[in-house]
């Protein structure tokens, strides 16, 4: 769109090519009642006298990329030709909004965005879709986007801390209270994307969702427990006896490299390296969108190579002696792969019955914050920990485990202390503090003494010091 049209809705041309006259325009603009207006007939339109008499006309874009006509009505001149100049600036400056985008459905507007989603995991787009059908479209599917407001907005994410919300849970469960993470990503992900899909298509001004307030994540909630050494043995052993030596070798392995469980049900043989006591992980299983289990990336979509403790390195050779390189490490008696839901109810739901676990929050991610707290504690840096663990970014892994590493402050202040006593403790010329500031002063001196040496000034009546000492 670049440029506005200004029609007169009153007035025409005549059919043999006059058009209005001045008269009759200046009859028509101080006339009260337009049909009293001295206007000939041949001038006037089929809508004389009727609404507003000038209409801004211009054309945008459609969703499908047609092009459709937009248009406003004033009843003064002067109106409409400054509401085209303020259009056409805007959209020269690249501020133009559809002056009827609000109008646009919600729940359309979603399906758009959904469709442009092309660039995300196939797991990652059915979350998406779960959460707008269960959570979002239930309280603002039928709503137009100018009714949607940052206050609606806000008392939407309280209801979802509290568990008072409109949602399509299956098996008609009662809604309950969300976690900070989950209203995170319904809110700030999938809610606010469509909401910047609609400003991006200069259907909307700005977006609510981006300025509404969530609930803080706590560092260390619900699924945020920490193992010791001696309760991921006492699960090992447990799952070894349930199931069989694999599954407790399993246990170990996540707690001891720190992969997530469908990442460690994923490795093949081949991605094994136990001289050098590595791991290539290089695929995770995942969810397509018939919500069938496939193998695809890792969650950051980049593959990576983990360290493995040398105490899991027997263990690991006698679990793939005689294997193919493509089989899996962790495996079905059968030698398939291993489904994650399976083998929480065959093994892990069992063990923690056994070890009267099972309302502590102890879960399988359990065993990767285990490794974590571990590596923290034993000197691991963020970085290192961010590669070992696949992480996005080291911010990430901050924000999660910021609180396992301790506090320095001590330590810090007391080896600064040590450096400023070192310092004070050199002698003074090997500061070089004193012999600095005096090097001026002695050259001075020598000078003086040499120029009274020649001119003979300086002279006095006592003996040198050895016929002094003789005398």
């Amino acid at each position: 769109m670049a440029r506005v049209f200004i029609d007169d809705r009153w007035l025409k041309t005549a059919e043999d090519g006059t058009p209005p006259s001045a008269s009759a325009t200046k009859a028509l603009a101080n006339a009260k009642d337009p049909m009293r207006a001295k206007v000939p007939k041949k001038w006037r339109t089929s809508l004389y006298g009727t609404g507003k008499r000038w209409r801004c006309r211009w054309y945008v874009l459609d969703d499908d990329g047609t092009k459709q006509q937009k248009s406003r009505a004033f009843d003064m001149l002067g109106d409409a030709e400054e509401f085209a100049a303020a259009l056409e600036d805007d959209v020269r400056r690249g501020r133009y909004i559809d002056p009827d985008g609000g109008d646009k459905m919600f729940s359309k507007v979603a399906d758009l965005w959904i469709d442009t989603k092309i660039d995300v995991k196939e797991s990652t787009l059915l979350r998406y879709k779960r959460e707008l059908r269960v959570y979002i479209k239930p309280k603002w599917g039928d709503k137009m986007l100018r009714e949607i407001t940052r206050g609606d907005l806000q008392r939407w994410v309280n209801s979802l801390t509290v568990g008072n919300y409109p949602a399509e849970l299956p098996n008609e469960r009662s809604p309950r209270p969300l976690a900070a993470r989950s209203i995170r990503n319904i809110v700030k992900v999938v809610m606010a994307g469509i909401l910047d899909y609609a400003v991006e298509n200069k259907w909307i001004l700005d977006n609510p969702a981006r300025s509404v307030k969530l609930p803080k994540a706590v560092v260390k909630d619900d699924d945020m427990v920490f193992l010791t050494i001696g309760e991921v043995e006492a699960i090992a052993k447990a799952a070894t006896s349930i199931g069989r030596d694999m599954d407790g070798l399993l246990v170990r392995f996540q707690a001891a490299v720190g992969t997530r469980i469908n990442e460690a049900l994923a490795l093949q043989v081949q991605d094994l390296n136990l001289k050098k006591g590595t791991a290539r992980i290089r695929r995770t299983w995942t969810r397509n969108l018939d919500n069938k289990r496939e193998l695809g990336t890792p969650k950051n979509g980049e593959a990576r190579t983990v360290a493995i403790p040398d105490f899991l390195i027997e263990p690991l050779q006698k679990q793939v002696a005689g294997c193919k390189k493509d089989d899996f490490v962790f495996r079905a008696p059968r030698g398939g792969a291993i489904d994650d839901g399976n083998w929480r109810t065959r093994i892990w739901s069992k063990v923690m019955d056994n070890l009267g676990m099972k309302d502590e929050g102890v879960t399988i991610h359990s065993l990767r914050h285990t490794y974590a707290s571990i590596a923290i504690a034993n000197g691991a840096d963020v970085k290192t920990l961010q590669k070992q663990l696949g992480h996005a970014t080291a911010t990430m892994t901050l924000d999660i485990y910021a609180a396992l590493w301790p506090d320095k402050l001590d330590s810090v202040a007391h080896a600064v202390s040590q450096a400023w006593q070192e310092h004070n403790a050199k002698p003074k010329n090997e500061q070089g503090t004193e012999d600095e500031i005096d090097q001026p002063k002695k050259a001075e001196a020598e000078t003086k003494k040499a120029e009274a040496k020649k001119t003979g000034k300086g002279k006095t009546d006592k003996p040198p010091v050895e016929l002094e000492q003789a005398a």
